[in-house]
């Protein structure tokens, strides 16, 4: 672009740290953003000579990198913090239920706008949705509906319960579709995304032909725990579990378009399927802790090619959607788990939780890096002083209340902890109303 055309916003001074490549090269430079929300613009030192923009930012003394991308949310989830405390995944997991089921398509909506609103403030500007399923119904609208209203980018993964016949279940996907057609426009609409499952060679086949049918990005929990407890209450071992994977393979879901959330308890043969089939997976070391439900051996699966991402999962499980918590959980269950620090640098996980992130849910062409003609999603950030490092300074010093600003599409969303655009008071009187309702009394 010409060095004259007026911009809507230039940010200066910046210690600019763009995520384009893993080393995580940083400089102290500019970024200018165009009136469509995109950089049209970045480099070392000054603007040239001529760009101007509405607004300009003094970004000295300041961090900006990359909004953060979570592979694996559960939006509603933020109304059910510390449930469970105490249990593993199989036990937590029908204790949420008890909270979850009851809830009517409103609150779902409430909920998930609770959740995107959590995310934002804490510097997470895109997300997969493993959206809610916990019954029956044609909810999946008004999670959307929420999505859009927080102002996050997201791709939203249809979820039904899978309770119910294949065929009622293609039905409210394409109710939903019909729906959200109308806003794939929207540029916070990444892309169509579902909840997959392997539990049964039957909800692999649906999900294979929503893949087929809509081009549908499918994430499936897989191997997130030692054992599984199936709907009819029985316990599989993880070697039950492990031969699930057969019905991806058989299914056909294998591919770029099938990555896997959590993916512990792997073997070799599971390993080496997917990374030639070119799936990936999303990695949720802060819930995985929590729950104790094991430790991915993340070394090895990035010697083999897999491609990783991170997810700060859901805050049910994780219980805040931080990514500075999760990078650092993770980081120090490798090292801690290797027994050396050198297996892994701060690098990877700042890595996986931006363009690894967004290259895992296929749209790293828009978001995930600072680049010219991508999203300018950022974060401003004020870091504990005096800096070293600036990688290490990120993943190992700072947190969400060193975010001084969220920037989604050049739009400022969050200005030190508060939203500029939505009442989040009114939000939470509305979780906090609702949640009195379906707590057991």
């Amino acid at each position: 672009m010409a060095g004259g055309t007026r911009q809507k916003l230039i940010v200066r001074n910046a210690l600019l740290l763009p995520m384009q490549d893993r080393a995580a090269t940083s400089f102290i430079g500019y970024m200018a953003v165009d009136d469509l929300g995109r950089i049209s613009h970045i480099g070392p030192g000054e603007p040239p000579a001529g760009l101007s923009a509405s607004q300009t930012i003094d970004a000295a003394g300041k961090i900006v990198l990359p909004g953060f991308v979570s592979a694996h949310s559960h939006l509603y989830q933020s109304a059910f913090r510390g449930i469970g405390a105490n249990s593993n995944t199989g036990e937590w997991r029908k204790e949420v239920h008890v909270y979850s089921v009851p809830c009517t398509d409103e609150d779902v909506y409430w909920f998930t706008l609770h959740g995107a609103l959590s995310h934002l403030i804490n510097g997470v500007t895109s997300l997969f949705n493993f959206s809610y399923n916990a019954r029956v119904g044609d909810y999946n609208i008004n999670q959307l509906d929420a999505q859009l209203e927080s102002g996050v980018r997201f791709i939203h993964g249809f979820a039904q319960n899978r309770s119910i016949p294949v065929e009622r279940q293609y039905e409210s996907f394409l109710a939903y579709h019909d729906y959200a057609k109308d806003r794939f426009s929207d540029p916070q609409f990444l892309r169509l995304g579902i909840t997959g499952s392997g539990q049964a060679l039957e909800d692999a086949r649906f999900d294979k032909r929503l893949m087929d049918d809509f081009g549908a990005l499918n994430q499936a929990h897989f191997l997130s725990e030692a054992y599984y407890i199936t709907r009819d209450g029985r316990r599989q071992s993880r070697e039950e579990v492990q031969g699930n994977f057969q019905n991806f393979i058989d299914a056909g879901t294998l591919g770029p378009d099938q990555y896997f959330g959590h993916f512990i308890h792997t073997n070799d043969h599971i390993l080496e399927e997917t990374v030639a089939a070119g799936s990936a997976m999303s990695w949720q070391p802060l819930s995985n802790g929590r729950l104790g439900s094991g430790i991915a051996d993340i070394p090895k699966y990035l010697k083999a090619g897999l491609k990783i991402g991170m997810g700060v999962d859901g805050e049910a499980s994780a219980d805040i959607a931080s990514p500075f918590e999760n990078m650092r959980m993770g980081l120090y269950m490798i090292r801690a788990s290797y027994g050396t620090a050198a297996v892994m640098p701060p690098s990877d996980v700042l890595w996986m939780s931006t363009l690894g992130g967004a290259g895992v849910m296929g749209v790293a062409d828009r978001i995930g890096s600072l680049e010219v003609g991508k999203f300018a999603d950022f974060l401003i950030v004020t870091p504990p002083s005096p800096v070293f490092d600036v990688v290490a300074t990120i993943v190992l010093a700072a947190g969400s209340t060193n975010i001084d600003a969220v920037y989604v599409g050049g739009n400022k969303l969050v200005d030190r902890l508060s939203f500029t655009r939505i009442d989040s008071a009114k939000v939470d009187r509305e979780v906090e109303s609702r949640i009195a309702r379906v707590r057991p009394h």
